[in-house]
């Protein structure tokens, strides 16, 4: 840590003093819309701050700038793996065997791209790349920071990548946080961030490709949202940029009942002609909760409206696609540049297959002798589905002689780095403790097969926990929005 850094937690601050930083920062979260919607009532208009932290955590500056210059090619890596059916069919042959949700996915892809796989050929990202700073082969600090920091990637969003919004007015707080127990810092070392106009760029642009004036943009939300504000903030800026787009809302089911496929292919809710579906629902199997969601999933799929994401770019998403390319030669098959490949691999943390085979024998066993260096993961987004420590060998042992195993892999574990701070969350007493990080980088990406439209990088997001907690999403409860206050590592991080 910094010197700057190590200042905050030398203050030797009274309680008297922290709570009243802790009061004066949930007022300034509510100020600058790092709000939520309550639990018990979502359908109401009362909000209460975010879960958050107190203070900013140190980010050393050459991390977030290793993370921002892969961003591009990642979302052009993933949308080209969207589109290369070949490749999405032998990386997904076996788990479609075994889980139920994939193979509806995958039948609604397959059938989609057997019957009209032109009908819209743009499609559009709204991404976020989740990395963890792994320090477990760090045998020591240097003025604070580890010997060897390395940024790992732990899974590539490419649907309903939340809390743009929130990240849009969390720094801002921490600003005043820091200010408000005296704390001297530069304001380049918490930098602007403003994620959700960037994501709003993308909807607007996706929007203007569809050419028609009158179509609006959909939200396919769930029902009592507590996200909401999350998603108002991409409203409120797509707003900003052009007033005349309209927004509107809906759940799947809703849609199922007044969504109309027109002969041309144009898809109408409620007769108003729809040129995006933006998905902040859809991810996991309790979304579809009858056939005429699943069916509607289908309709939505063979319109001429741009999906974001079509779901074979949802498919792109699932960890055994993450596993797959993490083999040699995948990455190579899209990025031409070695150079670019070289940084996007450093990246990669180890991937396992778990598939029938002598080699997914032999990667379950090794998971089973040292199950506290491994992840196992399911083909699910949302948080609280991963298998950590002796739930690890557990899960393997009950599995390891079934095809169910093929809906899993297995990754090498990170450990991140540990710090100190404040978590706060609704109800529940703030102290400080031990913490860690996840960094997630924003990108947008629009385009066709063969033609990109647009790919930029548009912000991040730091997402802080407990260090007892293994799951890290923040609508599950685990997590709390966090800025990056930015530290100089030092040249040579060695001992």
């Amino acid at each position: 840590m910094s010197a700057t850094a190590l200042v905050l937690w030398n203050k030797q601050l009274s309680q008297q003093e922290i709570d009243k930083i802790i009061y004066k920062a949930k007022q300034w979260a509510l100020l600058h819309g790092v709000q939520m919607m309550p639990q018990c009532s979502p359908t109401t208009c009362q909000c209460h701050y975010a879960p958050m932290t107190l203070f900013p955590s140190p980010v050393p500056a050459d991390v977030i700038t290793q993370a921002k210059s892969l961003q591009k090619h990642y979302n052009y890596l993933m949308h080209r793996v969207a589109n290369d059916h070949e490749f999405l069919e032998n990386s997904l042959k076996n788990v479609v065997q075994v889980d139920e949700f994939t193979k509806m996915l995958w039948d609604i892809y397959t059938e989609v791209h057997t019957k009209k796989p032109n009908t819209q050929p743009v499609s559009l990202g709204l991404f976020r790349n989740d990395y963890m700073m792994d320090v477990k082969d760090s045998c020591c600090t240097i003025k604070g920071l580890p010997a060897s920091l390395n940024l790992k990637q732990i899974e590539f969003n490419t649907i309903a990548s939340s809390f743009a919004g929130l990240s849009t007015g969390i720094w801002s707080v921490h600003k005043y946080n820091l200010s408000q127990a005296g704390v001297k810092f530069a304001r380049s070392q918490i930098p602007e961030n403003r994620p959700a106009h960037g994501l709003a760029l993308g909807l607007q642009a996706a929007w203007s490709h569809y050419g028609v004036p009158s179509a609006c943009v959909v939200f396919i939300v769930q029902d009592n949202e507590t996200n909401l504000m999350d998603q108002k903030w991409l409203e409120k800026n797509l707003c900003d940029i052009d007033h005349n787009i309209e927004v509107v809302y809906s759940t799947l089911l809703y849609a199922a009942k007044n969504c109309i496929l027109k002969d041309d292919d144009t898809l109408l809710l409620d007769g108003k002609e729809i040129a995006v579906i933006y998905f902040r629902n859809g991810y996991s199997p309790d979304h579809y909760t009858c056939d005429e969601v699943k069916d509607i999933r289908l309709t939505m799929e063979l319109s001429k409206a741009i999906k974001c994401p079509p779901v074979n770019l949802q498919l792109a998403g699932c960890k055994k696609i993450q596993q797959e390319l993490a083999a040699p030669g995948a990455v190579e098959k899209y990025i031409k540049d070695l150079d670019i490949c070289v940084g996007i691999r450093q990246t990669f943390a180890g991937q396992y297959s778990l598939d029938k085979s002598e080699e997914g024998d032999k990667n379950i066993e090794m998971a089973m002798l040292n199950p506290e260096k491994f992840v196992l993961k399911p083909q699910r987004e949302g948080g609280g589905n991963n298998f950590y420590g002796e739930d690890v060998r557990t899960t393997l042992q009950k599995i390891k002689d079934s095809d169910e195993r093929n809906a899993y892999i297995l990754m090498e574990r990170i450990f991140p780095w540990p710090q100190k701070n404040y978590l706060l969350k609704e109800g529940k007493d703030p102290i400080l403790r031990d913490v860690i990080s996840e960094l997630g980088i924003y990108g947008v990406y629009l385009g066709s097969a063969d033609t990109e439209i647009y790919n930029e990088v548009v912000g991040h997001l730091l997402r802080t926990k407990s260090a007892d907690d293994n799951e890290g999403g923040i609508a599950a409860g685990y997590a709390t929005i966090d800025s990056p206050l930015l530290v100089q590592a030092s040249s040579s991080r060695k001992c």
